[in-house]
């Protein structure tokens, strides 16, 4: 692949990674306020509480096949069919766990609800094993066009079905059913535009060839879901249930941000990489623009959702969910070092060290149990204050060890990200004026919007940003196609 294919192709899906995964979370932006405001704190709290339950069965659902199939140059028929029927097979027998399990989940928490809850929700593993070879396939065929438009009916219909519900009384059982509803929702889709259909064959020595590789990747994921997801269970058991509702919803706003540029960012550097993993420099050389670019872009919006949080919450939701404000700006720092450690851990990945990945969540997990250790007394805020500071820490760790592996030492990636840095917290240091003398959220929310904006693209222009040059080039580009 010629440098200025490899450029125009990672540009396509950039692009159509970040308006697929932008589309997607605008929509379930709009239909997540209209339904918080009509549902309680309480109900998000309930279904928070399965938060860690729903995380880990997905992962395990995956287990690792979906990145060493794209990573695979030879994929054979056998290791897509073998690799289905093995997920289906993992999909039923976990969702025969839950259901049994429900009972003792509900009274873990004290919450008779949660039975019920729980064996709804969990209808969607079935469904997502269903669609997970057929949207591997789109992903690996850098076919994200595709993918961005059933991903956005998908979310079209389940999202209409949760204001339906929401609108008709049906409470949290509109939480409960919108995962399944949109699971089974995009696997129709993807079966009906995806001409791949399995053969009847399963072979186990597929699975087990793959699964050398999966196999890390399936650990380090579990141990990171568990112990990212591990504040909710804390909070939801030591805290009032309130605490949970405000630190879910703060989370989860900030979350729609946060996987919009890491997962967009990995699904579409992720294959090609994988193309040109046999030329080290040349994808050392690549890696440290993604690097910059999303340091360009996460650290100005990231920052300055935080600076916008009391009027932009106030606005959209009612007064009940005032509390979510400070759980918000917190998840949004964290998200600038928890996207800066998923685009490293992805490259890592290319190289087939997902040895490296699997040490660096035992690390992470040491730090995670010694800041709950440390603010189990504290309040619920002060906890995801501490898991904030941990996820800046895993990332000095994660850049120190990741140098050793391909020769990017963390120093050039400090120099790298730290223009943008700079810039971001000079403009959250200019943001902080405008509340000194505005008073209306409306006025306060559009002057921090247009000054922030400006001073960050002028800033960048005077001082030369290169990707800042590019980025209007493409921009322009793609406008005129």
């Amino acid at each position: 692949m010629k440098e200025q294919s490899l450029k125009q192709k990672t540009v396509g899906a950039l692009l159509w990674n970040l308006l697929d995964r932008m589309g997607q979370q605008v929509l379930l932006f709009i239909v997540g306020i209209i339904v918080a405001n009509i549902l309680s704190v309480e109900d998000y709290a309930l279904v928070g509480m399965l938060a860690i339950f729903t995380a880990i069965a997905n992962i395990v659902l995956d287990s690792g096949f979906s990145s060493a199939l794209i990573r695979k140059q030879d994929a054979t028929e056998e290791d897509y069919s073998s690799v289905f029927y093995f997920n289906l097979s993992i999909s039923v027998v976990l969702y025969a766990i839950l259901f049994f399990a429900a009972p003792y989940i509900a009274q873990f928490y004290n919450q008779p609800l949660l039975t019920d809850l729980t064996r709804i929700i969990f209808l969607s593993l079935p469904f997502n094993s269903l669609s997970l070879i057929q949207n591997t396939l789109l992903n690996k065929k850098i076919e994200f066009k595709r993918l961005a438009k059933i991903n956005f009916i998908s979310l079209l219909i389940s999202g209409g079905c949760s204001l339906a519900m929401a609108y008709n009384g049906m409470g949290v059982w509109t939480l409960a059913w919108q995962p399944v509803i949109l699971s089974f929702s995009k696997s129709a889709l993807l079966w009906m535009s995806n001409k791949w259909r399995p053969k009847l064959i399963f072979k186990l020595s597929n699975i087990q060839s793959l699964f050398g590789f999966a196999s890390s990747l399936l650990l380090a994921s579990l141990i990171n879901s568990i112990f990212t997801n591990i504040y909710s269970v804390a909070i939801g058991k030591l805290y009032p249930t309130k605490d949970l509702g405000y630190y879910s919803q703060g989370n989860k706003i900030s979350l729609m941000v946060i996987s919009s540029i890491y997962s967009s960012l990995q699904a579409a550097t992720y294959p090609i990489f994988s193309s040109i993993q046999d030329d080290k420099e040349r994808s050392i050389r690549s890696y440290r623009k993604t690097i910059r670019f999303t340091a360009f872009l996460t650290f100005p919006l990231m920052i300055g959702l935080v600076s916008i949080a009391e009027p932009l919450i106030s606005i959209l939701l009612k007064k009940e969910w005032a509390g979510c404000i400070p759980f918000f700006q917190l998840t949004c720092i964290a998200g600038i070092f928890t996207i800066l450690t998923s685009i490293n851990q992805n490259f890592i990945k290319v190289y087939g060290r997902s040895d490296v990945i699997f040490k660096l969540e035992i690390v992470r997990t040491v730090l995670i149990i010694l800041g709950l250790l440390v603010s189990l007394k504290e309040s619920a805020l002060v906890m995801i204050g501490i898991q904030t500071l941990i996820q800046a820490i895993i990332y000095l760790i994660s850049i120190i060890y990741i140098g050793h592996s391909i020769e990017y030492s963390w120093t050039k990636q400090l120099k790298d990200i730290l223009p943008y840095t700079v810039i971001s917290v000079l403009m959250w240091g200019l943001l902080v004026i405008p509340e000194y003398y505005i008073g209306s959220y409306y006025t306060l929310l559009l002057t921090k919007m247009t000054i922030g904006i400006l001073f960050y693209y002028i800033t960048n222009k005077y001082l030369g940003s290169q990707i800042l040059r590019e980025a209007v080039e493409i921009l322009f580009k793609q406008k005129s196609k």
